[in-house]
């Protein structure tokens, strides 16, 4: 039987205004991939339940439960499939290597914000007029899921010291870093404004104005998934897709640090 797919972050919009103030709840999700090289194939595709594996030290099973890991083996699923393109760095693999491994996150923002808006350009003779937005920002947060697929199930008596468990590992702990709750959080508390232009005879209400205010905000996320994304290859670019140790001098910690700066 195949692995029950885990179940996706909720994706809602839902908007409350009046006049020239609004308030806003919503949420999205975003899906990228990492992967790693070098195994057979396989013909059917199964969950890994804990439940038979040993228990996990604390650690490993924190990043579990805050990343909502699930892991699974053999056929890859289609949505894998779909995310590796020739033309992607994660499916660069050395000649004659085959896909061993991959991890799947999903990324999903939540917030809410207070919305008002104002005409700044009076101008009567204008074709078009300029109104001003300024959003309040609350109860920003973050949530991941993760699905890890092996193409061969790793053992089970030395599943939490494999080496290409712990490499997938290390992409599901770049996805959870809790710096990156707190710098989304950042850029929208430093872009709290915009102004966007509106034809003279166009209506400007709730419902103009809250699917700008959701672009802003999705446009600032893609910034954290950009980062993230930068993360998970230059963590497969330093290991070899998890076939050497990091060099002297790199470990994860530096490669958060270095995607930071950019």
């Amino acid at each position: 039987m195949g692995p029950t797919p885990p179940a996706h972050l909720s994706c809602l919009l839902r908007t409350i205004a009046k006049g020239g103030l609004g308030i806003s709840l919503a949420c999205c999700v975003f899906l990228t991939f990492a992967s790693y090289a070098f195994g057979d194939d396989a013909a059917d595709l199964h969950t890994i339940d804990l439940a038979d594996l040993p228990l996990p030290p604390d650690e490993i099973a924190e990043w579990i439960k805050v990343g909502k890991v699930q892991f699974v083996y053999g056929l890859r699923p289609e949505s894998m499939q779909s995310g590796l393109r020739p033309s992607d760095s994660s499916a660069t693999l050395r000649k004659g290597r085959r896909l061993a491994a991959t991890t799947e996150y999903r990324m999903g923002y939540h917030y809410r914000s207070r919305n008002r808006w104002k005409f700044v350009d009076q101008d009567r003779n204008a074709e078009s007029r300029e109104v001003r937005i300024t959003m309040r920002f609350s109860d920003v947060r973050l949530e991941t899921e993760h699905t890890v697929w092996f193409r061969k199930r790793p053992a089970a008596e030395t599943f939490w010291t494999d080496r290409l468990v712990l490499h997938e590992l290390d992409h599901v702990q770049i996805s959870i870093d809790p710096l990156l709750e707190k710098r989304f959080q950042e850029y929208l508390r430093a872009n709290a404004s915009i102004t966007r232009s509106f034809k003279r005879d166009e209506t400007v209400d709730e419902s103009t104005i809250h699917p700008l205010v959701d672009a802003h905000v999705a446009d600032l996320f893609s910034r954290i998934s950009d980062l993230v994304d930068i993360r998970y290859q230059e963590l497969d670019r330093l290991t070899d897709h998890g076939l050497t140790a990091f060099p002297e001098g790199s470990s994860l910690e530096s490669i958060k640090e270095f995607s930071s700066n950019r």
